[in-house]
Order: C-alpha cells, then structure tokens, then sequence
C-alpha cells in the first residue's frame, strides 16, 4: 500500500484536557516538624491518581530519596523508600529517621516514584545532582500493566534559616512521554483498525537531574531500539465512515508511554529503523497495512502527551466490487401449444 492513502496529523495534547489535575506538578513534602534538624515526611494535598500504570487509578505508594548536605561526609539519602502507611491515607514514612549535619548551610535532595525494578544505576552527587538509568518496557497482553508513569524532582534547601515546623517540597514532574492515536475516516466504509504498533524506539536512556535556582531534568544515552504495540480489542477499533472529527481510537488507559526523543525519519522507512505509526487495518473483506512518518528529527518531548491523527480519506488502489444487473426480455412471438 502506498504511504500516501494516509494524512498525518500531530497534535500536542493538553495534559489538564485529559485528567483533571493532572496538568499540575504534584508536591510531596519532607517537613521538620518538632526539630529544625529531624527529617521526616508528610504529603502537602494529596498524591495524584493515575500514576502507578497507565491503567489504574491507584495511588502512587511510595517513593526513593536521594540527598545530603554540604556537612555531610556522604549522602544522607541514598536511595530511601518512603511509603505510605496503611490505613493512614496521605501519611509517608521511613526508618531509621534521618538528621540534617550539625552547621549545615545548604541541603539538596532528588526523588523519583514509582520504586522500580526498571531503574539502574542511581546515583547521587550533592554538587552535581541524581541519575539513573531506565528502561521502556512495552505493554504485555493484558493491558499496560507493565507500563509505568516515570515522576521525578529535585529541591535546594537553605538549612541555615529552617526553624521548626519547617519543609522540604517536592514538585514531582512526569518524566516520559505519552503518544495516543486518533483517527477520521471520510470513506464510505467503516474501517476497523486491527493492530498499531510504534515502531523503532529508543526504550533505554539515562535521565540527569542537576541542581540549580530550579533543578532541570534531561535525557541522554538512549539505545534499544524496540517496537511498542498497542493492545486493541481482538475485534479491533471500529472507525465509522462519515467521521471528520478526530476521535481516540486508543482509549484514555492505552496511551503509550515512551522515552522523550528525537524521532529518526531520514528514509521514511521502518524496516531501517525509522519510527512509524504502523496500522493494520479491514475495509470490509479487504486487509492491508499502512505506515505513517514524521518529520525527521520531530522530539518528543518529557512530560507532554501528543496524539498521532489517521485520516482515512482515499484508497487509490482499492477497486470497489459494484454490481448491476440487466434482464433479458422473454423471446417473442408467444409459442401456442396445440
């Protein structure tokens, strides 16, 4: 099929027009609350929704700690789970308790959630800040439950002026990237999208977190290269005819997590490893199987959701089977049987 019975359409998508709320960063807060120099954590609000999976409303259940102070011999944190305390609603806790140094001036700390086998190689440095490595994995065949919405923050803390209550907040931000399908279909035939597959992207990359007046999160050494298929329905995705309003063909839970990244379009051709929407797809008996690309180079990037838009509007290669019929008078003059 030729590439060109598809119109692509990309759309950068609101995340507040998708989830209420979800457009905020969310604050998590480590508050001194008796003792400027005790540690310990408390949540400022409430935790998000949607983020253990992009399936699930479950709440976020605990998070790693990273951090130290310009006294410290080492890092005070290095990797501390706290979690939330059953039956005690928004209340996180850790052991043993942590102390800011005695003299202590400057405190810098780094989080992330959800506590992940995905993640390697953490790493903290008071001057220079957290990384890890970490890993994209694609849906399985039961939904995203293997997909995971990666958060992370960094805070600079003036020891020297806390006095007791006193915090340290968090402002969590979504470190991945989401992609959704749309589509319209102008035909006069309903199509049924049967599969679709993102096809050659990075799923393994290191992400920094560095201190500074805000601390700032970026991506790098990616590698990996795999496909991410979405998980349809075994009937597929029904694409009315007569639909001009680009509409999700993947549902709000099926949006696909992936690593921010440049996408690679130089041939516009999958099978060397460009990216493509691949789509596999039935207009009544006939199936077939389209690539859509993007501009070489377009970025994905950290924290914004897009939608990849199909427009459904020519196939130039598909002959519809029409019938019409004559019908053959009777033969003349009428025969008389004797």
């Amino acid at each position: 099929m030729k590439m060109k019975k598809f119109l692509l359409g990309l759309s950068l998508l609101a995340i507040a027009g998708l989830w209420t709320g979800c457009s905020k960063d969310d604050e998590v807060v480590i508050d001194s609350q008796n003792d400027a120099q005790a540690i310990s954590f408390r949540v400022q609000g409430g935790m998000p929704t949607l983020r253990a999976t992009g399936t699930s409303a479950a709440y976020v259940n605990a998070f790693v700690v990273y951090g130290s102070d310009d006294q410290a011999a080492g890092n005070i944190f290095a990797g501390t789970t706290v979690a939330r305390q059953p039956g005690s609603g928004d209340v996180f806790d850790y052991n043993p308790k942590k102390y800011y140094s005695p003299n202590a001036a400057s405190a810098k700390f780094a989080a992330y959630s959800p506590v992940s086998k995905k993640i390697s190689a953490p790493a903290f440095v008071f001057g220079t800040g957290l990384v890890f490595n970490y890993e994209v994995v694609a849906p399985d065949n039961t939904g995203n439950t293997t997909q995971e919405d990666l958060l992370v923050a960094g805070t600079s803390v003036d020891v020297s002026s806390l006095t007791p209550p006193s915090y340290v907040q968090f402002d969590f931000k979504h470190a991945l990237s989401r992609i959704f399908v749309k589509a319209t279909n102008n035909l006069n035939e309903t199509v049924i999208i049967k599969n679709l597959k993102l096809k050659n992207l990075n799923s393994t990359g290191k992400i920094t977190g560095a201190p500074g007046a805000t601390w700032t999160w970026s991506w790098g050494t990616l590698s990996g290269k795999k496909d991410y298929s979405y998980v349809l329905a075994p009937t597929g995705v029904a694409v009315k005819s007569g639909l001009t309003l680009a509409t999700l063909v993947t549902s709000m839970e099926q949006g696909m997590l992936i690593l921010p990244q440049a996408t690679v379009n130089a041939d516009d051709d999958a099978s060397a490893g460009d990216f493509a929407l691949e789509v596999e797809y039935n207009i009544a008996n006939v199936t077939d199987k389209a690539y859509v690309y993007l501009t070489d180079g377009y970025e994905f990037e950290m924290g914004k959701q897009y939608a990849i838009t199909i427009d459904f509007s020519s196939l130039d290669n598909l002959i519809e089977i029409d019938f019409t019929i004559t019908v053959t008078d009777f033969e003349t003059p009428i025969i008389n049987y004797p």
